[in-house]
């Protein structure tokens, strides 16, 4: 019996350890969405930064989740710095001081599906958990017959 359970505990660490990253970004894909959105924001003589209020959620609230910012200007170099999810507004920095800028904003964002965003969050439980079922039912179920 020992060696059993012990069996399934190492099948479980494999599988996990083999499979999670690519089951984790599957969720992720899932859950969210690829957003490019246009902005146009001038900057003052001395300000290097300037505010988008983005037409969707971040995911997760994270400015890694800004895969990517452009600019018309060529001397900026623009860079996601923080995010206000309350308010959608995200800082911009790295733009020209006194300059117009159109920015093009590419980002992951939260699913506008009703049902990705009440399951989402508990994608990752439910699929690492089945799994877990899965393997200690198949190992210690009795077979009738």
């Amino acid at each position: 019996m020992i060696g059993k359970v012990f069996v399934v505990i190492l099948a479980v660490f494999l599988l996990l350890g083999a499979f999670r990253t690519s089951i984790a970004d599957g969720i992720k894909g899932w859950r969210t969405e690829t957003q490019v959105q246009a902005a146009s924001v001038t900057t003052a003589a001395a300000v290097t930064s300037a505010n988008v209020t983005l037409t969707a959620d971040l995911f997760q609230d994270d400015t890694a989740e800004v895969t990517g910012i452009t600019s018309n200007v060529t001397m900026d170099a623009p860079v996601a710095s923080t995010y206000v999810s309350a308010t959608k507004v995200l800082l911009v920095g790295g733009l020209t001081a006194g300059a117009d800028h159109t920015l093009t904003i590419t980002y992951i964002a939260e699913s506008e599906n009703d049902v990705m965003r009440a399951v989402g969050p508990f994608l990752g439980i439910m699929v690492f958990g089945g799994l877990l079922v899965a393997i200690f039912y198949g190992a210690f179920h009795k077979k009738r017959g």
